[in-house]
């Protein structure tokens, strides 16, 4: 004889780690793998294992919400192609440099940038050029040998402006000139970016200078997004050009740097305080390229353009010319020229524009995802797994809205895509951990339910009285309608067990209007059965009792089937009324499948106007009704999930394509709504070919055959 019992017990009881997850401790190997990434994510320096996809984040947010440019504190003085093709090829003669540059200079400038680095001498100078005609002709030899050379030209130009030069750090130790402004310290040495050695102009041309900036900015794989505003060349701190500018223009005899055991916090310059990045960079907040902030050259040197653009601003002088000088990659994608970056980080400093991204962003992100992580460990094993993916995109969507308000508002750097690649693999150990757990319980059911089926057999011929008058309940369609020519109903139910959860009914109102109403109770069974024919009889008595529309009723049934429901059902349900005499369809979907309209020789509708969630779900839920005219003929289609959902041996879903495909196919060879009826019915059974029903299934065709149709 059969140890059923016995059965039930070793599957219920499995050893080892099966046991731990079959009892739902699963969600320990979550908080590990939680605890795991969080450390990682705190323990890791910028910009991260996986820097691509960090830095990428902090692209895209330049690219989908850039900076608005409010001020112009620099115009940029460009050696731009109409100036190469109006005054020649570079480099230019020093004396035309030096006469672009006393021509800006009378512009009245706050501080003149040149972002061109004068190392070698000026091959076209006169004695240059002396040297080379000695031999053939040693008059004009002497004669130019006694015009000033050009560099001595460019340096005089340099010394009466408020110039500063260009310095260009180098990786390998050289000559390091000592500045002429100290820095004053105030708090440890910061780590700075260090570069051994430097490449100068010509010391003559280089002693002219008011000031010397730093030219250089280190890209991040091909995007320049942070550059440096101080940095150590050789043993001097020296600030980038845009900031030593800043301090010419202030007439700053020194800058100060402000730190403090994290790092380099400020440098302040003046009555100026810039806050920087702990090793003295700076994010760049980009806008796109923009034309208004170049004036020509060849403008400046032919007196076309306007001073008053360069007025009281710092003017930042440098080549342009295609072919001449490497366009940078920015955060946002943009191509555009070294100097105009230094444009932007003015404008930066100018319009309080500056990004960060401070110590603390490390353990906010860290904080963030263990929140997160939380919030799975302790959701997903009490849900489904197919709706616990809301709750991972719920995650997502909070660390990603969390970024970018950072960004938005704080101008605050944080790393969302971290945070979610690491919550992912969080979500996927406990998914696995919740699928290998109800595994291991749908075995144990499996053998509980051998032994309840014992026990169900003595039952089931209670359960085939309640069957039978279970079916007996519903509606007959000669019975409803009588002699009613108008319209014409086909109505079928099968339960999945002896009795089910889906209900139908359909019955006359007064002035000649039809109520048809679909459902379908969640869960299968007598328990589905039972609230079934709770929901159908006061569905019925309410819509016989009032006038009221569809979305009234609705909000009626809500309140009337949620009072007495201890065991929180819920039930989905579409209600319709159509009246005879105009066709005029009224209806209301509550989380049911949608209303099919099926019109010969045209596509199937899927009205979806109106309705709102199950009964039982939202108290006092406002549903809210729809309208629609039908033509005569018009057939509406009403299914349970039962029909969409049902599924052959290899577990594939017949779905509503397929349905649609059916209806349209037996509308255009039949008008005989039972024939259609039947039709569906048929394709769904040779889809299923023999598989279990996994739900109720439900199917109501109504035809409209129009006002002129007449009774007997």
């Amino acid at each position: 004889m059969l140890d059923i019992a016995g059965s039930a017990t070793e599957v219920q009881a499995p050893d080892g780690w099966r046991r731990w997850l079959a009892r739902g401790r699963g969600r320990w190997l979550g908080v590990l793998a939680g605890s795991v990434f969080a450390g990682a994510l705190l323990l890791t320096p910028d910009p991260g294992p996986v820097p691509a996809l960090r830095l990428g984040v902090f692209d895209t947010y330049q690219w989908l919400l850039p900076r608005t440019r409010i001020s112009s504190p620099a115009v940029i003085i460009a050696v731009d192609d109409s100036s190469l093709v109006q005054f020649g090829q570079w480099p230019w003669p020093r004396d035309l440099v030096a006469r672009l540059i006393t021509l800006i200079a009378a512009r009245n400038p706050a501080a003149i940038g040149i972002d061109i680095v004068f190392a070698e001498p000026d091959r076209v100078s006169p004695e240059r050029i002396a040297d080379a005609l000695r031999a053939r002709d040693p008059a004009i030899a002497e004669r130019l040998l006694k015009l000033r050379p050009n560099d001595e030209i460019l340096a005089e130009a340099i010394a009466q402006a408020p110039v500063v030069l260009g310095v260009a750090g180098m990786p390998v130790p050289t000559f390091v000139q000592p500045p002429a402004v100290t820095a004053r310290m105030v708090g440890p040495l910061p780590p700075l970016p260090r570069y051994p050695g430097a490449l100068y102009s010509l010391p003559q041309i280089s002693r002219a200078a008011n000031g010397h900036g730093l030219l250089n900015a280190a890209p991040e794989r091909g995007v320049v997004r942070r550059v440096p505003l101080v940095a150590a060349v050789g043993d001097y701190p020296l600030l980038t050009l845009a900031l030593e500018c800043l301090r010419i223009a202030a007439r700053a005899p020194l800058f100060t740097l402000l730190s403090n055991s994290a790092g380099l916090q400020h440098v302040e310059i003046g009555d100026l305080r810039v806050p920087v990045q702990t090793n003295g960079s700076l994010w760049v907040h980009y806008t796109g390229p923009d034309a208004a902030r170049y004036v020509s050259a060849a403008d400046v040197l032919k007196g076309r353009d306007d001073p008053a653009l360069t007025e009281g601003k710092i003017a930042l002088l440098g080549v342009t010319g295609l072919g001449l000088v490497d366009q940078q990659t920015t955060s946002r994608g943009d191509r555009m020229p070294g100097i105009e970056i230094h444009a932007q980080v003015l404008e930066n400093i100018f319009d309080g524009a500056l990004l960060s991204r401070p110590g603390w962003a490390h353990a906010a992100e860290a904080l963030l995802f263990g929140l997160a992580a939380a919030i799975i460990v302790y959701g997903v094993p009490r849900v489904r797994p197919r709706r616990s993916v809301l709750i991972l995109f719920a995650c997502w969507g909070t660390l990603a809205a969390v970024a970018i308000a950072s960004y938005l508002w704080g101008r605050i750097l944080l790393d969302a895509a971290t945070p979610i690649a690491a919550i992912n693999v969080v979500y996927g150990v406990m998914i696995s951990a919740t699928l290998v757990a109800i595994d291991l319980q749908r075995r144990d059911l499996s053998a509980r339910l051998a032994v309840e089926r014992i026990a169900a057999a003595r039952i089931s011929g209670e359960l085939e009285t309640a069957s039978q008058l279970q079916t007996g309940m519903l509606p007959i369609a000669r019975r409803v309608l009588g002699d009613e020519r108008r319209a014409e109903i086909f109505a079928h139910m099968r339960p999945a067990r002896e009795v089910g959860g889906d209900l139908y009914d359909f019955f006359l109102l007064p002035d000649d209007r039809l109520f048809v109403l679909a459902g379908d109770v969640a869960g299968k069974g007598l328990p589905a059965a039972m609230f079934m024919v709770v929901s159908k009889a006061l569905a019925k008595s309410s819509a016989l009792r009032a006038r009221a529309d569809l979305g009234t009723l609705m909000m009626t049934l809500n309140t009337e089937i949620s009072r007495d429901n201890p065991a929180e059902l819920f039930v989905t349900l579409i209600a319709l009324v159509i009246d005879l005499r105009t066709g005029e369809l009224e209806y209301c979907n509550a989380g049911h499948e949608p209303l099919l309209l099926v019109r010969r020789d045209e596509p199937i509708l899927t009205p979806d106007d109106g309705g709102g969630p199950p009964l039982c779900a939202l108290e006092d839920f406002a549903y809210e009704p729809a309208r629609l005219t039908l033509q005569p003929n018009d057939i509406l289609v009403l299914t349970s999930d039962g029909i969409t959902e049902a599924m052959n041996r290899d577990a594939a879903l017949y779905g509503r394509d397929r349905l649609k495909l059916q209806l349209a196919a037996s509308v255009h060879s039949a008008s005989d709504i039972t024939v259609i009826g039947n039709e569906v019915l048929k394709d769904v059974a040779t889809f299923e070919a023999g598989a279990e029903p996994a739900d109720d299934q439900t199917l109501l065709l109504v035809a409209w055959r129009g006002a002129a149709a007449a009774k007997f």
